[in-house]
Formats: structure tokens, sequence, C-alpha cells
């Protein structure tokens, strides 16, 4: 458990980070998040966050978007982050939660005070799941729309729809689901985003297909590009990710996580498959400052 989150810009016990019952964040769901990775680093000794502005920039966006009038700014949000990992003393992998919500005890309407939050805490990976992968099953649950409850929009009411997705692919004894868009085209898994391989190209739904505009998505078509795969960004049907030769999904929590079944129908070998290994590699390598980070990607902790 950590000992610190910072509420508002101050820091205080984990405990007593609180909001009214009776808040639009809590009656109505007027909130929006990120969640945002940290990494330790053995060689250098050093912990890295993965990407940090641009997980701040989304949020300003999801605020934007949900017409809330904030009185902070980015760089608060990314020096109290910075300090709350180091207050907490984080030396291992570990994952941020920013959350910003409308305060107070407004209405439907109410589009202010807003505050906000952070916490950070250790977090490893799961390396079973890595190594194996999961079992996926395609929901009967359609994914929200941009003309109705933005995919686009990074707000916790948005998780019900895929929630209610993968509680129902657990309980048939799946690992996670995929859900369809409103044309019945291949969107998401429950808080993922979805790649396949079909013959020898990386294809992932565009982001006119309900998904989020993730940022882990984003830095796998990156690391792909490099690695000298092709790849594609289109609408994907259901029946090809029977016909395809590999999947996995990635996100922040899930970084990336194969795929070796759907719907009972085994994809490629069974197992995770080569191009899914590479870019696996490829993203450990780059999110831990394994590999030279050219693309700024990485914020450094620890202060000398």
């Amino acid at each position: 458990m950590p000992q610190l989150m910072v509420q508002n810009g101050k820091f205080i016990d984990y405990e007593d980070a609180l909001v009214h019952v009776m808040s639009p964040a809590m009656k109505y769901g007027f909130s929006v998040f990120e969640g945002v990775r940290a990494y330790w680093n053995d060689r250098d000794n050093q912990l890295y966050v993965f990407r940090m502005r641009d997980h701040t920039d989304r949020l300003f966006q999801s605020m934007k978007l949900l017409r809330f009038q904030p009185t902070f700014d980015k760089d608060e949000i990314d020096r109290l982050t910075l300090e709350l990992l180091r207050q907490n003393e984080i030396k291992s992998s570990g994952a941020v939660r920013v959350c910003a919500y409308v305060d107070g005890r407004g209405e439907q309407e109410s589009r202010s005070p807003i505050g906000y939050v952070i916490s950070a805490t250790a977090k490893g990976r799961d390396t079973a799941i890595v190594e194996k992968g999961i079992r996926a099953q395609v929901s009967s649950w359609i994914r929200i729309a941009d003309n109705s409850m933005p995919p686009r929009i990074k707000t916790a009411a948005n998780y019900v729809n895929t929630s209610l997705a993968r509680v129902q692919a657990t309980h048939d004894g799946y690992g996670d689901a995929i859900l369809l868009n409103q044309a019945g085209k291949v969107s998401e898994a429950s808080g993922s985003t979805l790649f396949m391989v079909r013959r020898g190209k990386v294809v992932t739904p565009d982001l006119t297909s309900a998904v989020l505009e993730s940022i882990t998505r984003d830095t796998i078509l990156q690391l792909a590009v490099q690695a000298g795969f092709e790849i594609e960004e289109r609408e994907v049907e259901k029946t090809e990710l029977y016909a395809a030769e590999e999947i996995f999904f990635c996100g922040s929590a899930a970084e990336v996580k194969p795929v070796i079944d759907v719907d009972g129908m085994i994809i490629g070998t069974g197992e995770p498959g080569p191009i899914t290994r590479h870019l696996q590699n490829d993203y450990f390598a780059a999110v831990s400052g394994a590999r030279a980070d050219n693309k700024g990607w990485l914020t450094p902790v620890l202060t000398s």
C-alpha cells in the first residue's frame, strides 16, 4: 500500500484521499483518468516513466471534450507525478493513475470545480500471461460509439461497457473479451487495443472503429515500422480474427498480451507467434530504457 497520494496539489495520506458521495463524479461518473507505467532500470539505477506527457496531453483532451474547467495545468500534473513516485520510494516497476473529476455537489450540467488525484504504486508484470497468452471471447456486448459515449474520451463511465464484456468472458472461461462496434467490425478488447497478423502484415482497427486513441497502440505501430514490418490500420472483420496467424492486445496495463484462442478457435499454432514476440521484446526494451530512447519517451524520476 502506498503511503501518499496527491489530491488537488497536496500530498496526503493514502486513506485521506476522499470525494463526497454527492459530487457529480460519484453521482454521474464525471471523471477522466490516465493509467501510466513506470519501469525500473537496474543498469541506470533509475525509474523511468513511459510517455508521461503524452498521457497528460490525453487527460487534458478528455477534460476538454467533457467541457471540464480545470484550474491546474499539465506541468503541475507531471511535476507532482514525479515527486509522488519519489516520496513513495517506488524503485521497481510501478503504476500511476491520474484522475480528474467534477467535485462539489452540483448536478448534470456542472463542469466545475475540477479536482484531481494522483496515485503511485508498485506493479509487476504477469509473466505467465506474457509467456503463454490468453483465450479471448468475441462479446455479444457492442462497443459504444463516438456519437453516444465517445471511446476517444478516457472517462470512467465508458468502462462500464467493456466491463460488461469482460465479466461475461471470464464467467464463460475466457481471459478477456473482444468487442465489435456498431457496424459489426472489430473494435478493441476490454481496456486494451487489438493487433493481428494476417499474411505477414501487422493489422489493427483504425481510429474510426470505436477505439481509444491508445498511446500503447501508437507505440507498437512505431516499433513495427522500425522493425520493418508492413502495417495496416483499417476496418477488421470478425472472421479475420479466426483466420489470423497471430493476435495480441496492448495497453499501458496489459503491455503486450498474446492471444492464442478466440471463441475456442486456435490462433496460429496456439502459441504466441514470432511477430508478437518480436514486438513484445521491442516494447519491453523501449519502456525500460534497455534500448536507446531516440524518441524522448522516457522521463527519469530519481534525481542525482
